[in-house]
């Protein structure tokens, strides 16, 4: 381990997370960044999965899980890059599963085709409108499976009734987005 890595991973166990916070908004964020945007995301989408990898960093410093011969910004970047797999995975999924429950045609017709994309697309479309945290739940109770309890843990909320509540307004909303637009509505139930 470089003399870098250990004096971060000191201060993360001593509890001095602005010093070791200074180093790792450096370097391994300015890769993790490069990474993320050569692979169809975004900046917000990089700070997202910069920030849930240090996350994971001091978990696994905290809980005595960190091996020294790990190269820090290396399990940073693992980590990271491994986040955005699996956000990527989740993203062409949720392109084609319905929260409304439309139809998506049938496979083998070409009009089905099309009918399909324009949905889909649709459907990406208003999913895209919602703000960050909204896109994170709905993704964890949807794909993951996960409890409001571990949401609430993942996302930093003060307890389970916290995530329940956002969840529901969440899917209301995604719900009203939908709704509202008649337009949208039709082609999403053709």
């Amino acid at each position: 381990m470089k003399d870098n890595s250990k004096i971060i991973i000191q201060c993360i166990r001593t509890g001095k997370n602005n010093e070791a916070l200074a180093y790792l908004y450096k370097d391994p964020l300015r890769k993790i960044r490069k990474f993320i945007l050569m692979n169809s995301g975004t900046l917000d989408d990089a700070d997202d999965v910069f920030q849930d990898a240090v996350i994971v960093l001091f978990q696994y410093v905290r809980n005595g899980k960190y091996k020294e011969e790990y190269e820090l910004d290396a399990f940073l970047f693992r980590v990271a890059k491994n986040a955005w797999i699996d956000i990527s995975r989740k993203k062409q999924r949720m392109i084609k599963t319905s929260f409304t429950g439309f139809d998506i045609g049938d496979e083998g017709d070409q009009l089905g085709d099309m009918i399909k994309n324009e949905q889909l697309t649709v459907f990406q479309t208003l999913f895209d409108k919602l703000e960050d945290n909204c896109k994170k739940i709905l993704s964890y109770v949807i794909f993951d499976k996960k409890s409001m309890k571990e949401i609430s843990m993942l996302m930093g909320m003060k307890d389970e009734k916290v995530a329940k509540n956002q969840h529901y307004r969440c899917k209301k909303y995604f719900t009203k987005l939908v709704s509202e637009n008649k337009e949208t509505l039709n082609l999403l139930r053709n």
